[in-house]
């Protein structure tokens, strides 16, 4: 059975299918403590994790050391690291790391993953820890990585169809604001910005806006956990004429 965990830079999330109750799906959230890494959080959460542990061997049962876990073989674990984005036919899974290494300076002693998103004709490079991927692997038989943003650029490109106006999407989810764009099915730009202030998220999306020449008739989509959204709506429409929200 497989797994489902989303790591972000303030929660550890578990989804799967109740292996009891047929169409149940299960849901658990851990937050991340400060000042500890990444890896020794998702230790707790993994020892926590009420679904895991419900078919954990009981303590008098005879288990191999590096036994997987039981009922969840394989687990799909989206990670939120910096995304860098490079073209199908230019991809070389040789150069992928030292071409990561050189755009992401903190990220030199990760391990580099690539993941093709077909949508978009383009590969996803991002950074997985060393740490982080022993403790999946030690814990469950097949662990298969994808960056946190791949399926949101694949719905954003989606919304992106239809009508003359240009969109420029923004998701917001863990004090981050990811930026995108794009022009006949290809991704004209996609960005990620740090705010944890309502004017800096103005500032930054109309500084791309502006940037990518897009005029006040366009249409700006804002998508994900958007505090003050009232605000910040208030805000853009003194630049933009068009604000949509989009759910997914």
């Amino acid at each position: 059975m497989k797994i489902t965990i989303r790591i972000t830079r303030t929660t550890i999330t578990f989804t799967a299918p109740n292996p009891v109750i047929e169409g149940q799906t299960d849901f658990e959230q851990y937050n991340m403590k400060a000042g500890i890494a990444v890896a020794a959080n998702l230790r707790q959460a993994l020892a926590d994790c009420r679904m895991l542990n419900a078919h954990a061997p009981t303590a008098n049962a005879t288990v191999a050391a590096s036994q997987y876990h039981p009922v969840f073989d394989t687990a799909t674990v989206f990670v939120d690291t910096p995304l860098q984005l490079i073209p199908s036919e230019e991809f070389d899974e040789a150069t992928m790391p030292r071409l990561y290494h050189y755009a992401n300076t903190k990220c030199v002693d990760d391990d580099i993953e690539g993941t093709p998103i077909p949508q978009l004709n383009v590969v996803a490079a991002y950074a997985v820890g060393k740490d982080l991927k022993f403790v999946l692997t030690e814990t469950f038989h097949t662990v298969q990585f994808m960056p946190l943003l791949a399926p949101i650029l694949v719905e954003f490109l989606r919304h992106s169809y239809g009508g003359f106006q240009e969109k420029l999407f923004c998701y917001f989810h863990d004090k981050r604001i990811d930026v995108c764009a794009f022009r006949k099915g290809r991704v004209r730009f996609c960005c990620s910005f740090n705010v944890s202030l309502m004017p800096d998220a103005v500032y930054y999306i109309m500084n791309v806006w502006q940037t990518l020449g897009m005029k006040p008739s366009d249409i700006l989509c804002l998508a994900g956990s958007v505090t003050g959204r009232d605000a910040l709506v208030k805000e853009l429409h003194r630049f933009v004429k068009n604000i949509k929200n989009i759910t997914i």
